[in-house]
């Protein structure tokens, strides 16, 4: 049985008043498939073991963001969390206009007041989103990303499981770029928030036409952490040059970066791990390549 047609049983077996004209699989993600049903509707279904558990997690926090959040986010309105099985877990809600504000379609934008919108708009939901009190949102005792002792654990899985794969002058430069990172831990520290976890280009999603941002997508990582790695998922998206805009909306963009520059170093090393650890190859092969270009570049810029 092919993916589609599994999924739409479990949609009518879970909901069997729910009619599907359409159903058409949009992308094939990492953690999760992701159905376009009828044109209207986008369903996620967990297709690794730990998407499941984070799936609940996530319901849980987009109904309690809800009154906390000026841009639109997802509202779930089909919610089959209960099961163990993959293929059976899903969540689904009203689809969210817009269309992603990839690198290309950014590159080819040309209006400085559209561009200068959509950075307030990024920043703003980023402030909004980074001042939201965490107890109304995350349970008592949620652990918090994003700490020395996280990027520790990430340098030594780094180093014993990548590290084959790269070139010796790849390796100096991620190398430095860690121990760079726990030499100046103290020096700036941040209070934990709430942060997205994957603030970049397919979850930003953006009208081309009044250039203006009409929503963002996927909190499956949101938690606990330091608001500057989201800041870098925006920097590295677009450029310094549109970070910068957003310095008069969200003045701490500008003071966390020395942090922000740590955390686009780690993002391709990141994804090389999870390709590795989860038999992804495409998503090992994107890691390490970029991964190897951004240790170089790092610690080159950081050299000066």
């Amino acid at each position: 049985m092919d993916k589609i047609t599994s999924y739409t049983q479990q949609i009518h077996h879970c909901y069997p008043d729910f009619s599907i004209e359409s159903a058409v699989l949009n992308r094939d993600g990492q953690y999760n498939d992701v159905l376009v049903v009828n044109d209207a509707f986008i369903f996620r279904f967990a297709k690794v073991a730990p998407a499941i558990e984070t799936m609940r997690r996530e319901v849980e926090l987009l109904h309690r963001f809800q009154p906390h959040i000026s841009l639109p986010i997802p509202q779930p309105a089909f919610v089959h969390t209960e099961s163990a099985v993959l293929g059976e877990v899903f969540m689904g809600y009203p689809l969210v206009p817009g269309q992603p504000l990839w690198r290309e379609a950014f590159q080819a934008i040309n209006d400085s007041d559209g561009l200068a919108r959509m950075a307030g708009q990024l920043a703003g939901f980023l402030r909004e989103l980074h001042h939201t009190p965490p107890d109304q949102i995350v349970p008592s005792g949620q652990p918090v990303a994003d700490s020395p002792a996280d990027m520790a654990d990430l340098y030594t899985r780094i180093q014993a499981n990548l590290y084959g794969y790269m070139r010796p002058d790849a390796q100096a430069g991620v190398t430095a770029h860690f121990e760079r990172y726990f030499v100046n831990a103290d020096r700036h520290p941040y209070t934990p928030t709430l942060r997205h976890g994957d603030f970049g280009t397919g979850n930003l999603l953006h009208d081309p036409e009044t250039l203006s941002i009409t929503g963002i997508l996927d909190f499956s990582f949101t938690g606990l952490g330091d608001p500057a790695a989201d800041f870098a998922g925006l920097y590295v998206s677009y450029g310094e040059d549109f970070y910068r805009r957003c310095y008069d909306v969200y003045p701490a963009m500008e003071t966390a970066l020395e942090r922000v520059h740590f955390y686009r170093g780690i993002f391709a090393l990141e994804e090389a791990i999870f390709g590795l650890e989860h038999n992804d190859n495409e998503a090992f092969q994107e890691g390490i390549c970029s991964g190897q270009r951004d240790g170089e570049i790092l610690d080159a810029d950081e050299r000066r």
